[in-house]
C-alpha cells in the first residue's frame, strides 16, 4: 500500500501537495519546543517538530484529532521543510500508522500530522518536567523508547552539548606556565564578559599551529563541539597529524582536499527569505566573488548581482554554474566580452570545488578540515574561503543567542583559519568581521593564525579589541602592525617584546583575559 502511495501518478500529485502544504503546531507545542531547542542546542523549528512527531509515532494508538477551537500558532512549516530529505519516509510512517488508503487527501494527512505533533510535544513536555529539565536525563529517557539494537540516542548523536553552558577552561599549550614565576596559566574561554576569540601569531616553525590545535583539542575534549579548520597549506591531510596535534580523535570529522573532493555545502540563500533579504544576500555573494576578481567594475558587479538574484529566485540549479551562465547572458545583453568574473567562476566550477548537497545547518554541525593545498591560484583560494565564511556568518547570525548560565556561555562552533592574512588583508570584506563581532553571543569561537602583527593592518582599529586572547611567538613586526595590537594588549607594545631574544622556542608573549600581558612557556 505504501509503495503504491509513493509511486502512482495520482499520489505523486498528493505527495507534492503535502510537500507544499503548511503544518501548524498548537500554541502549547510551539512554546515548549522553543524552550527545548534552546536547551538542546538545536536551531531549526523542524528539529523539535520531528522529535515531537516521532515521539507520538512510538505510541501504538492513533492520536485523537485536534478540536477546531484548539489554539494554534500562526506560523506554519511547509511539508518539504518539516520532513526534509526524508519526506517519503515520514509520509509512509504517517500513512501506515493511521491506516490511510491510497486516496488520502492532503487535509486528512495534515490533520494526522498535527495530531501527532501535539501529542508528541505533550509527551516530551511531560518527560522534560519529569527529568527536572536535565538534558542528559531527558535524552536517556528517550533512548529507552528505541527498539533493541537501534543506535543509542545520546547527547552526542544530536549535538546537544554544543550549546550546553558549562565552564570550559583552556591552557596555552601543553606547559602553560608564566615566566619567570612558573605560575600555571589558563582561563575560562566562555566566561561572562570574555571574548572567546583568539589570535595566534608567529613565524614559520615557532609552534603556533601546534599550540592552536592543542587549544582546540582542549575545547573538543570538554564538550562535543563541531569545528571548521581552513587549511591553505594541507598540513592536516594526514588525519594522524591532525589528531596528534589535537590530542584527541574528534567524532564526525571529515578532511577534504578541495580540488579533488567538493565541499558539500549549499551556501546559497533560500528563495523563501523574501525579496529584500534575497537582494541583500545576493549583494554579499556578489561582493565576495568580486573581491577575488581584481578588475571588476561597477557595471560588472551590478550585472553579477542581477544574475545571482535570477538564480536564487528560480529556486533550482542552485550552484555556481547557474550563476556563471546567467552572468554570461547579462554580459551578452549589454554587449560586453567575457571578463575576470567569468574566468574565476570557470575555475571554481571546473575544479568542482562545491557540491550543494548539505544545508548550512547540517554542514556546520559537523567537523571539517578544508585543505586548499591543491588550489594553485591565490585568487581562487581566497574565493573559496570567502564563500564558506559568508555561509557560516549567515548560519550563525540567524541563531538565537547561546544560553548563558552561572556566568558561562554555551558554545556551538569553532572556526580556525590558518594563514589568515588572506582574509585579514581584505579591508572591504565584512563576513569575518561580523562573525567576530556578533558571533560570540551565538556561541562561536574564532581562532586566527597568522605570521605577524602586520596581518591585522587591513582591519578597523577596533577589530583586535574583539579578541579575547592574543598569543604571539617570535615574529616580524611593523610599526602599523604593532599599533593595531595596542587595543588587544591593553597598552603600547614594543618590537623587542616579539623578538627571538625575548621569545625563545616554546615561549609566547600573551594577553589573556583577566591577566596583564606576559610571557608564557607554551611547550618545552
Amino acid at each position: 500500500m505504501t509503495t503504491l502511495f509513493l509511486v502512482s501518478p495520482m499520489n505523486r500529485t498528493t505527495r507534492d501537495a503535502i510537500a507544499k502544504a503548511g503544518f501548524y503546531p498548537t500554541q502549547a507545542a510551539f512554546n515548549f519546543e522553543d524552550e527545548l531547542r534552546t536547551r538542546l542546542g538545536l536551531t531549526n523549528r523542524y528539529d523539535t517538530a520531528r522529535l515531537s512527531i516521532g515521539r507520538s509515532l512510538a505510541v501504538p494508538d492513533i492520536p485523537t484529532p485536534l478540536e477546531r477551537d484548539e489554539t494554534r500558532n500562526t506560523t506554519s512549516i511547509r511539508g518539504e521543510n518539516l520532513f526534509g530529505k526524508e519526506l517519503d519516509l515520514w509520509i509512509s510512517a504517517i500513512v501506515m500508522d493511521n491506516g490511510f488508503q491510497e486516496s488520502v487527501s492532503t487535509d486528512d494527512f495534515r490533520q494526522a500530522v498535527e495530531a501527532h505533533w501535539a501529542r508528541g510535544a505533550k509527551l516530551l513536555s511531560d518527560s522534560w518536567e519529569a527529568s527536572d529539565k536535565n538534558v542528559e536525563d531527558f535524552v536517556t529517557g528517550l533512548s529507552m523508547l528505541l527498539p533493541a539494537g537501534a543506535t543509542t540516542f545520546s547527547p552526542r548523536n544530536i549535538s546537544i552539548n554544543s550549546a550546553r553552558p558549562q565552564e570550559i577552561r583552556i591552557r596555552v599549550g601543553s606547559v602553560s606556565e608564566s615566566l619567570p614565576s612558573s605560575e600555571k596559566v589558563g582561563y575560562a574561554i566562555n566566561g561572562s564578559g570574555v571574548s572567546p576569540h583568539i589570535a595566534l601569531m608567529g613565524k614559520t616553525r615557532t609552534g603556533k599551529t601546534t599550540t592552536g590545535m592543542q587549544i582546540v583539542g582542549q575545547m573538543v575534549d570538554q564538550v562535543e563541539l563541531p569545528f571548521l579548520i581552513i587549511d591553505p597549506k594541507g598540513d592536516f591531510l594526514d588525519s594522524s597529524a591532525l589528531f596528534q596535534r589535537l590530542g584527541a580523535t574528534p567524532s564526525n570529522c571529515t578532511i577534504l582536499e578541495v580540488g579533488e573532493q567538493p565541499i558539500p555545502l549549499d551556501f546559497l540563500p533560500k528563495a523563501e527569505f523574501g525579496n529584500v533579504n534575497l537582494t541583500s544576500e545576493a549583494m554579499v555573494l556578489r561582493d565576495s566573488i568580486a573581491l577575488a576578481c581584481r578588475a571588476s567594475g561597477d557595471v560588472q558587479r551590478d550585472s553579477l548581482r542581477v544574475a545571482i538574484e535570477q538564480v536564487l529566485s528560480r529556486g533550482h540549479n542552485r550552484n555556481l554554474e547557474a550563476i556563471r551562465d546567467a552572468y554570461e547572458l547579462e554580459l551578452v545583453a549589454s554587449g560586453k566580452n567575457k571578463d575576470s568574473i567569468v574566468s574565476r567562476l570557470n575555475e571554481v566550477t571546473s575544479l568542482n570545488c562545491f557540491s550543494p548537497n548539505m544545508s548550512a545547518e547540517d554542514f556546520f554541525r559537523r567537523s571539517w578540515v578544508l585543505s586548499l593545498n591543491r588550489i594553485g591560484s591565490e585568487e581562487l583560494k581566497r574565493l573559496i574561503i570567502l564563500l564558506v565564511l559568508d555561509a557560516l556568518k549567515s548560519y550563525l547570525l540567524r541563531l538565537e543567542d547561546a544560553p548563558l548560565e552561572s556566568g558561562f556561555r554555551g558554545l556551538r562552533h569553532i572556526l580556525v583559519i590558518d594563514e589568515a592574512r588572506r582574509i585579514l588583508a581584505e579591508k572591504k570584506y565584512q563576513s569575518l568581521v561580523d562573525i567576530i563581532r556578533q558571533g560570540a553571543s551565538k556561541g562561536s569561537v574564532v581562532m586566527l593564525l597568522s605570521q605577524d602583527p602586520s596581518d591585522f593592518e587591513g582591519q578597523a582599529d577596533d577589530f583586535t579589541t574583539q579578541l579575547g586572547a592574543v598569543i604571539s611567538f617570535a615574529c616580524a613586526q611593523t610599526e602599523k602592525g604593532l599599533r593595531k595590537l595596542q587595543g588587544a594588549y591593553g597598552r603600547k607594545v614594543q618590537p623587542q617584546e616579539f623578538s627571538d631574544t625575548t621569545l625563545p622556542k616554546g615561549v609566547a608573549f600573551c594577553k589573556l583575559p583577566g591577566r596583564h600581558a606576559e610571557r608564557v612557556r607554551c611547550w618545552e
